[in-house]
């Protein structure tokens, strides 16, 4: 999933020099649109009438940061039909990347294969499925499938991975739904809750028959968030189609029983929309050490908020 190319150099620190390093460009909730489409309002305006112009500045950013894959976790479409889902999958092909997808509930809205049509003809693009993948050395991936009932409202998860045998040293869970619920803290924060997966306790308790420490990625959100439970590590990751209209630069160090992530958002340039509500709830830059059976943050830098109101705070972003 990676190149020599996007691959730091050394383990982070506190790692021993045995450890193994990988980085992971991962995007979320593109929403692709047909063209004429309007634009919407979540938590901020979701700018669907340029939504392929923001895919297109964000894919140029990952590959000048030297990847040369991306991770997408879903809603690639807006309006869940094949045709928007390869096209956006076309313009990731088109950049020169290789795709891993996973579906959102917008892509499964009309129906529950609609991204394995899409997916078909476009070379370089993998379907996550059941069976474990293997990016790097010691990094196991697998992703989840959705199926909807209700055009796309709420969504079980399908095709759950059996990790239970994986002997790697971390599992990357890649899905769109988070795996612990964050309900609290968004509202908490005054912006919306999109659902959690009608299956939330099955899903988090396929993931846990991994041993090891797992890194859950999600998108749905559309918010920057992290929360952590034992050997779970999750990371919410930010719209592409909303402010801050941004990726996430993920980094991953293990071996010897150690694991350490670090995390950075990394806004699309290009003037896009406006912050009406701060929906990253986490510092721009962050940085996770797995030790003695559970997570702990190794340090990071401060939103930089300039005000106590998350509703409208506007972060000071790394240069």
């Amino acid at each position: 999933m990676i190149s020599s190319a996007s691959a730091p150099a050394g383990p982070g620190p506190g790692l021993p020099e045995a450890s193994r390093s990988a980085r992971f460009a991962v995007l979320s909730d593109v929403h692709l649109a047909p063209a004429g489409t309007a634009d919407g309002v979540w938590n901020n305006v979701t700018r669907r009438s340029r939504a392929g112009e923001i895919l297109q500045a964000a894919l140029a950013d990952i590959v000048r940061h030297g990847h040369s894959t991306v991770l997408v976790l879903g809603d690639i479409s807006d309006d869940g039909s094949p045709e928007m889902i390869r096209s956006a999958l076309s313009l990731i092909a088109g950049a020169g990347l290789t795709a891993w997808v996973v579906p959102g509930n917008h892509d499964t809205a009309r129906r529950s294969d609609a991204l394995d049509v899409a997916a078909g003809p476009v070379r370089a693009c993998t379907v996550l499925r059941q069976a474990p993948q293997q990016p790097v050395p010691g990094v196991a991936l697998v992703g989840v499938g959705l199926e909807s009932t209700d055009g796309g409202n709420s969504c079980t998860a399908v095709h759950l991975a059996d990790v239970a045998d994986c002997a790697d040293d971390l599992l990357l869970w890649a899905g769109h739904y988070p795996l612990l619920t964050q309900r609290a803290s968004l509202r908490a924060a005054g912006l919306r809750y999109p659902g959690d997966l009608l299956n939330l306790q099955d899903a988090r308790e396929a993931a846990e028959r991994f041993t090891g420490p797992i890194v859950v990625l999600h998108g749905h959100l559309h918010a920057a968030v992290t929360r952590r439970a034992g050997r779970i590590l999750q990371v919410g990751c930010p719209a592409a189609v909303e402010w801050p209209h941004a990726w996430t630069d993920l980094a991953v160090d293990t071996g010897a029983g150690e694991a350490r992530v670090r995390a950075r958002t990394r806004r699309v340039a290009g003037e896009w929309s406006q912050c009406v509500r701060n929906s990253q709830l986490v510092a721009a830059e962050q940085s996770w050490q797995f030790d003695r059976g559970s997570w702990h943050s190794a340090g990071g830098r401060p939103p930089g908020v300039a005000h106590d109101d998350a509703r409208t705070a506007r972060p000071a972003w790394p240069r």
